[in-house]
């Protein structure tokens, strides 16, 4: 069973999400985009959070976009980066602003 890419603990009012790929420095692939956004979410809707910590798990915050996940040799595979700002790094972004509540 592989680890969830993102974790969610919430205690009292603080929401924490960590980035959980130690392995990868927490790089950003399609699974950890979606675990993010799906916390995020759950954390903005989420009335009794008041606060949210974002960290990662290891020795790494997050190294970024995960290179493997890019440079397949089969390039019909590749995704175009125009297509990761938009259906990936856009709605995280988005989703950051909107939250009306602290996020350290």
């Amino acid at each position: 069973m592989a680890e969830e890419a993102v974790l969610l603990s919430i205690d009292d009012a603080v929401a924490t999400i960590r980035l959980n790929r130690p392995e990868a420095f927490n790089s950003v692939n399609a699974a950890l985009a979606e675990g993010l956004i799906q916390a995020l979410d759950q954390c903005a809707e989420d009335e009794a959070v008041r606060c949210i910590v974002l960290t990662g798990s290891g020795k790494s915050f997050c190294a970024g976009q995960d290179l493997k996940e890019v440079t397949n040799p089969d390039k019909s595979q590749v995704p175009e980066f125009r297509d990761l700002l938009e259906q990936r790094y856009d709605p995280i972004v988005k989703r950051l602003r909107r939250i009306e509540k602290p996020i350290v």
